[in-house]
């Protein structure tokens, strides 16, 4: 396949992009929503076009029989499972449309412990009671490896009563569990699976392709996407796939419509059929491309000193996502922080990052990145060594990011989030040591909670946030005060009230 992300691509129109230019060229005066009306006098940098309401011959998603049905049904083909349906609220509200189906309300769960947020939203509005599962976490890296089948196993006899498994693959970082053992495991002990592939969109419905296997394809009930992070949607669009006699398709449809806008966003539907068209036009070849693009560039930062990547520990985890940079500076003091390294790379090489987190920094890629864009990347990495390297493999001065800021004090495992909008009062974080939390208090992004509603604050955990805010880390509090930080909403000392 020929390298066209340096010239540009024009790709032919999509089938739902055909139809709606058709819909257009019949100049219909639209009495209706938007305000916009598509004209012209709004400029050409929004969609404006392609911005329409639920008119007749422009199908409905909440009630899907014509164009977008169809267009769904491609997605679903694409993938080899029983349908899908597009998302215009983001994988969350997919997450959350998921969990309302899968469970009743008081319903046991497992859970991974680094979930996303949204899913821990959904399952205390749901009143769940969960049990959580562990990955193991890399303390060289600040992040968690793949999640264990031994350890579901472990999990699904202690908590027989369980209806579901939750877990996220690939991590933001790039690291794949064993979705087919586990999917094994659920469906032999009554389970149904719901997978958080959010940044897994680009993984394959077959085997022995350029990615890993996606999970819809290895025995997963359900499984969230956002095209958006790995392919080439607008930002906010997702999609949810589905397989199984499990539960309601009909019930999954309703909590979508619960989950989502009545207003959904044509020019967002639209990217997502588009990426479905790239999938089935282009597919194998593109990634294929990728993944070369992707080998090279590894090949390269081989001969850095200062560097380490998370690809180093390829052998620890099940499989590994390598369009994803994780990486951190090592022997250089000036850029201990991964928001140092994001700061530098942003103003001194023109260069913009995911995320940062801690000691390290997280760089993706897309579908039509090129050699020559990974080489300015290797280039300021080389640069940088030569500016600030200093004796190779001087150890960091501390690890902001530990396990310990992950472990959850609650008693048997269980923890029923239903305290999260409870009256409390607020305290510093030193005097609420040993105090039962009112909130969520998440490092952002990546979105995984540090600290529940209804978990107890301990000393471990106070001082490992206080080093997080001292180094201007950013974490979000799900009471948002503005302003306020180092402070909790904690439950009511019973002896003062």
């Amino acid at each position: 396949m020929n390298d066209q992300s340096k010239e540009g691509r024009n790709p032919s129109p999509s089938p739902l992009e055909k139809y709606f230019q058709h819909y257009n060229e019949k100049n219909l005066l639209p009495l209706h929503m938007p305000g916009h009306q598509r004209k012209a006098e709004m400029g050409t940098a929004l969609p404006y076009a392609y911005d329409y309401t639920e008119v007749e011959d422009l199908d409905n998603l909440h009630t899907p029989e014509g164009i977008l049905q169809e267009a769904m049904n491609r997605t679903a083909a694409y993938y080899g499972c029983s349908y899908c349906f597009y998302l215009v609220n983001g994988s969350s509200s997919g997450l959350q449309a998921g969990i309302f189906t899968l469970l009743e309300e008081g319903d046991e769960v497992v859970v991974a412990r680094n979930c996303h947020r949204s899913v821990f939203y959904a399952l205390s509005l749901r009143k769940a009671k969960i049990h959580f599962l562990l990955p193991e976490f890399w303390e060289d890296f600040s992040c968690f490896g793949s999640i264990s089948p031994k350890e579901v196993e472990r999990l699904l006899g202690e908590f027989p009563k369980s209806k579901a498994l939750i877990f996220t693959s690939p991590s933001y970082e790039g690291v794949v569990s064993d979705v087919e053992g586990i999917a094994r495991l659920c469906h032999e002990n009554g389970l149904s699976l719901l997978v958080d592939e959010a940044h897994g969109a680009h993984f394959s419905p077959k085997k022995g392709a350029s990615f890993p296997e996606s999970a819809i394809a290895l025995g997963a009930d359900l499984v969230v996407q956002s095209p958006h992070k790995t392919l080439c949607s607008l930002t906010q669009s997702a999609w949810i796939l589905g397989n199984g006699q499990r539960y309601s398709r009909e019930k999954l449809s309703f909590y979508l419509s619960v989950f989502q806008t009545t207003s959904p966003s044509y020019p967002l539907m639209l990217s997502l059929e588009k990426a479905t068209t790239l999938l089935e036009r282009e597919g194998e070849a593109l990634f294929s491309h990728w993944k070369e693009v992707m080998r090279g560039f590894r090949e390269k930062t081989r001969t850095l000193s200062y560097f380490t990547f998370l690809w180093e520990k390829e052998e620890a985890c099940f499989a590994m996502d390598f369009t994803k940079i994780f990486l951190r500076a090592r022997g250089i003091p000036k850029l201990r922080l991964g928001k140092d390294l994001a700061k530098l790379l942003r103003e001194d090489y023109g260069i913009e990052s995911e995320m940062h987190s801690g000691e390290n920094l997280l760089l993706m890629t897309g579908p039509f990145i090129s050699e020559e864009e990974l080489d300015r990347l290797f280039i300021a990495l080389k640069d940088i060594e030569r500016r600030f390297g200093e004796e190779k493999g001087k150890p960091l001065r501390s690890k902001l990011l530990s396990s310990a800021l992950y472990q959850i004090s609650i008693a048997d495992n269980t923890l029923q989030i239903s305290e999260g909008l409870k009256e409390g009062e607020e305290l510093n974080l030193r005097d609420g040591e040993g105090r039962i939390c009112l909130e969520y208090l998440s490092l952002y992004p990546p979105g995984i909670p540090l600290l529940f509603p209804g978990e107890k604050l301990t000393a471990e955990k106070i001082q490992g946030i206080e080093a997080l805010e001292k180094e201007g880390i950013e974490l979000q509090y799900s009471r948002h005060r503005q302003g306020e930080r180092g402070k909790l909403i904690f439950q009511k000392d019973k002896g003062n009230m």
